[in-house]
């Protein structure tokens, strides 16, 4: 894996979460889950599409969020943007086999 692999993998990881959570974002005016109910409200349909396609787009907003309103240390900071870089790599290898499967080819 090279430099370019990787951004390639961050770019396309990033880039249809963030799609995908504002499409959702559109789609779901009023009806955007809250989790007042742990376990009722997290396991909807709803919650967990986003969790599963939008995942690295949501942490990466959560991260941001309270690094701004300086609810995080320094650490959890470093710690929180090597999570969101690994799990936005995951989600890009992902999706750049999936487009392998329909014939573009990305990589």
């Amino acid at each position: 894996m090279n430099f370019m692999t990787l951004l390639t993998l961050l770019a396309a990881g990033f880039g249809v979460s963030f799609i995908v959570l504002d499409v959702s974002r559109v789609a779901a005016r009023g009806r955007w889950p809250t989790a007042q109910e742990v376990w009722s409200d997290n396991f909807r349909p709803f919650a967990v599409f986003l969790a599963v396609f939008a995942g690295p787009a949501l942490f990466t907003q959560s991260v941001w969020r309270m690094w701004r309103e300086s609810g995080l240390a320094a650490i959890d900071t470093v710690l929180a943007t090597l999570v969101a870089i690994g799990w936005g790599c995951c989600y890009g290898i992902v999706v750049t086999r999936c487009a392998g499967l329909v014939g573009l080819q990305l990589l």
